[in-house]
């Protein structure tokens, strides 16, 4: 008898001791910053820094003072290789751009560099059917240059870049089960433990401040499409709540909540590529009167629309998007498609087809 008591009071002991642990793994504070200890996402940094520059160099094609854009420079930019950043830095920090890339798409972006370097061999001649040049917008006086097609390259590259390599790295990559489940209690100064390190860099592909959305400024890439379509879809918010809650939940090893949030995290990343581009579509409809704007605005829109395929969430197949792409433009191949040949119908119909896809957008679809 008295060894049975002394069991059960064993047994109530350890379910107390349970009940204990349980609570504190849950009973743990969100900030409402990214100020956690031991951050670290020093890596997005550059290869944002590094996106930056790449785009800056090849949206430079735009303008007739400069003779030609020079394919050589833009693929040392995107491998990271013969030291081609204006700041310094980042040609010794051992990160580039092409290895992070979906490798389904690494050899492509490398296709239409190579197009662009092409493309921008035609020296002070204005853009037109069938001829590439330089589109003049009537309202900026900025130039942009497009192809035979009245593709903007520079956008292709920019647009595939963001989500074949950021979107993909956040929401495959570090969300991914290979990096979540990892290491959660070796703690490495000025890192964490390697878990916390891997959603730290996710959320440094966000590309926002730490105090986001108080603080908007400077913002570039997911975090600029994310304020442009925030008044709709509330996505700054949505999207830095689950980054901080995530990251608290990691350190109080509260894997249910991170899971939570990672899936959240992946589908509101997935919607705001979604909303982005028919808020393009629908910036190139506001403008059919300056034409260099217009085509502007519909290769961005066709570059976003292509990257949906390389996230974790995939409301439409890949083939739904290349239906989309092809309806927009008549291919889903950015160096065969024909911005040219577009219809105000056209435009209409990849808005509808996407908003009753992500059906929360349908009631902004005219307003984004």
């Amino acid at each position: 008898m008295k060894i049975r008591i002394q069991s059960l009071l064993f047994l109530s002991m350890i379910l107390v001791s349970l009940s204990a642990c349980q609570k504190m793994a849950n009973d743990y504070t969100i900030p409402t910053s990214y100020q956690f200890e031991n951050v670290n996402y020093d890596r997005q940094k550059a290869r944002i820094k590094m996106l930056t520059e790449l785009t800056d160099y090849a949206k430079s094609a735009g303008d007739y003072s400069v003779p030609h854009v020079s394919k050589q420079i833009m693929l040392d930019m995107y491998r990271n290789t013969n030291a081609p950043f204006s700041e310094l830095d980042l040609n010794t920090t051992g990160v580039e751009l092409k290895n992070k890339t979906n490798p389904a798409i690494q050899d492509e972006i490398e296709t239409y560099i190579s197009a662009l370097d092409s493309a921008s061999r035609c020296l002070n001649v204005t853009a037109s059917v069938g001829l590439s040049g330089i589109m003049s917008s009537s309202t900026t006086n900025k130039g942009y240059l497009l192809n035979g097609n009245g593709i903007e390259l520079a956008e292709i590259i920019e647009q595939l870049l963001v989500s074949a390599c950021f979107y993909y790295q956040i929401t495959v990559v570090h969300l991914g089960e290979t990096k979540m489940n990892t290491d959660n209690k070796r703690v490495f100064s000025g890192r964490g433990t390697n878990m916390e390190h891997y959603w730290d860099e996710a959320f440094g592909y966000y590309n926002v401040p730490t105090n986001f959305p108080s603080n908007n400024s400077n913002l570039s890439f997911l975090g600029a499409y994310s304020n442009k379509v925030n008044a709709y879809v509330g996505s700054n918010s949505r999207l830095m709540d689950a980054y901080l809650k995530g990251r608290a939940a990691i350190s109080a090893r509260d894997y249910d909540t991170r899971d939570e949030m990672r899936q959240l995290l992946r589908i509101e990343t997935e919607k705001l590529l979604a909303a982005t581009a028919i808020s393009y579509l629908n910036d190139a409809k506001k403008n059919t009167s300056d034409l260099a704007i217009y085509y502007h605005h519909l290769t961005q829109a066709y570059g976003i629309i292509s990257g949906l395929k390389y996230g974790m969430q995939k409301t439409l197949s890949n083939i739904e998007i290349n239906n989309l792409l092809v309806v927009l433009a008549g291919s889903a191949d950015p160096l065969e498609a024909n911005l040219y040949l577009t219809t105000a119908s056209d435009i209409d119909d990849v808005i509808d087809t996407i908003a009753n896809s992500f059906s929360t957008l349908t009631p902004f679809k005219d307003s984004l």
